[in-house]
């Protein structure tokens, strides 16, 4: 699909709002997403591949880490899935400038934004959520943003 794809989309009639999902939907997060994955597993000794990596998509990274701990045979306590946690996300908002739009989506947001109520909801952490829509520059478009807390 090519940017003006989405420009072609029209709300169905009787439409009063529009919600988005962020990762992989507005914005191409999932190659800064698996190389922060990555880079912070492999700092504790585990590993993860890219077809386990999208096979997991959208289950919390604190269960994904205690998951793979299992799996590889690495005792993991919950503060230190926690810490693990924090890492991968921190390593993300680090290299979050690498973030792209999905264009058709972003056009259908732009073409709604102020016509349309319009919402961000994602099983992201909301630290992330606000940065890839910042990276964009279409963080203001939307009336609310919810993550996963």
């Amino acid at each position: 699909m090519d940017d003006a794809a989405g420009t072609d989309w029209n709300a169905p009639a009787g439409t009063e709002a529009l919600i988005f999902d962020c990762d992989g939907t507005l914005a191409d997060t999932m190659p800064v997403h698996l190389v922060s994955w990555q880079t912070m597993l492999a700092r504790h000794g585990l590993t993860i591949s890219e077809h386990q990596f999208f096979a997991l998509a959208g289950v919390p990274t604190s269960m994904i880490i205690d998951q793979l701990g299992r799996e590889q045979g690495v005792t993991l306590d919950t503060p230190t899935i926690a810490a693990m946690t924090a890492e991968k996300e921190d390593h993300y908002i680090a290299a979050a400038d690498a973030v792209v739009p999905v264009a058709p989506v972003v056009a259908i947001a732009a073409k709604y934004r102020g016509v349309l109520p319009m919402a961000v909801a994602s099983g992201g952490e909301h630290r992330i959520i606000d940065r890839s829509l910042g990276v964009l520059g279409i963080a203001e478009w939307f009336d609310a943003v919810v993550g996963y807390e």
